[in-house]
């Protein structure tokens, strides 16, 4: 009886997603496998809404997913393990290949005795470890888009320096990145001035100075903070923490928007504020094609997940990227080896920022120059000659 492999995309999109579900699709066919589609993430493995992968149409340079995605904690759902097991009998499926971020693929631990190919995706860049020793799951799927995007818009060459140095502005600029800043200290391959993550709460006086004394000299600033970011003392700097979701995460209100109107305002006593502004491109972050480095990955992994499948696994096991000379390739790390998801959730430390510089430290840019091309040659505006 020919195997049947259910494939699911849980959480925020991001751009390689259908590039892994049309590697594995593909990969199906060399091996005399089913892929079967599960919509709608693990909603649709408990409403058991399945297609046939056969009957759609994938585009696998095209962002986002075809599967449509969502936001399942399976921990706050009664009886989730008798259900899911139940229904993967009902479909038929040998085992599951999940995507998802640390939210998605945390359902993992509950259901143990599950085969499952877990594959990390956000932009985010929090799924993996980062030890002195080791780093495992170098870069999550979606982050080498993501951080080659924010590079940009902050830039030179491509972004928001030139209106920037031609108005004089201030600009603020928010990533995402709700507890983990990895996506804004990508940002350092465009060269804004200074960079705000999570990890490191902000000293607003002492930034204050900063600021005014790089605008003294330079006449623009380039700001990039994550929504995520915290006053000194450790409160959001913008979220509504009565308004959580089902992984107790708060809702971020726009952490650039508060710090540039609080700039604009605390700045009046040492020059013409009306330039001062916030952007935030959200969604666009994640939106769009995947660069090559993305792509390649997703359809690395996607090939690799139903190969692993194929010979046979009784439980999960996350499928990661490892570093490999100028390239990657694929690693199994056991779930065994983790007590729960947060043992595989990685912040930003002092090794890789400088919290008195506001930007990364020389590892840190060590590591960025693996996943992402520095996009300016001239890292400061202008230079007259």
């Amino acid at each position: 009886m020919r195997k049947r492999i259910g494939i699911l995309t849980g959480g925020g999109d991001v751009p390689p997603l259908n590039a892994v579900i049309h590697s594995a699709f593909e990969e199906g066919i060399k091996l005399s496998i089913d892929i079967v589609g599960i919509i709608g993430g693990w909603q649709g493995l408990l409403d058991k809404s399945i297609v046939d992968l056969g009957h759609v149409s994938i585009d696998s340079e095209i962002g986002g997913t075809v599967l449509r995605s969502s936001r399942v904690n399976l921990g706050r759902i009664d009886d989730a393990y008798k259900k899911i097991t139940k229904n993967l009998s009902d479909l038929h499926l040998d085992g599951l290949i999940v995507i998802g971020g640390e939210d998605t693929l945390s359902n993992a631990f509950i259901l143990k005795d599950i085969p499952q190919i877990l594959i990390p995706k956000t932009i985010d860049n929090d799924v993996g470890i980062n030890e002195p020793s080791r780093i495992v799951n170098y870069f999550t799927l979606g982050y080498p888009t993501a951080a080659q995007k924010i590079s940009a818009f902050v830039s030179l060459k491509e972004g928001l320096r030139t209106t920037a140095y031609s108005h004089e502005r201030i600009i603020i600029v928010e990533s995402m990145g709700m507890h983990a800043g990895w996506l804004a200290l990508s940002s350092s391959m465009g060269h804004p001035d200074f960079i705000i993550i999570p990890e490191f709460p902000l000293d607003y006086d002492l930034f204050k100075e900063r600021i005014v004394d790089r605008y003294r000299r330079e006449r623009n600033v380039i700001v990039v903070i994550s929504e995520g970011a915290r006053w000194l003392g450790g409160k959001y700097i913008s979220a509504d923490e009565s308004n959580t979701d089902n992984f107790g995460h708060p809702k971020f209100k726009g952490a650039a928007d508060v710090l540039a109107s609080k700039l604009k305002e605390d700045l009046k006593q040492y020059f013409d504020t009306r330039n001062v502004n916030s952007v935030n491109p959200s969604y666009l972050y994640r939106s769009g094609k995947p660069n090559e480095l993305d792509y390649n990955s997703a359809v690395l992994l996607g090939r690799e997940a139903v190969d692993i499948l194929s010979k046979g696994i009784t439980e999960p096991v996350f499928l990661t990227l490892q570093s490999a000379g100028s390239g990657f390739h694929p690693e199994i790390l056991d779930l065994k080896q983790l007590n729960n998801i947060e043992d595989f959730h990685r912040f930003v430390d002092s090794r890789y920022y400088n919290v008195d510089e506001y930007r990364p430290t020389a590892e840190g840019r060590a590591y960025l120059k693996k996943i992402v091309s520095e996009v300016d040659e001239v890292p400061y505006g202008i230079q007259w000659k």
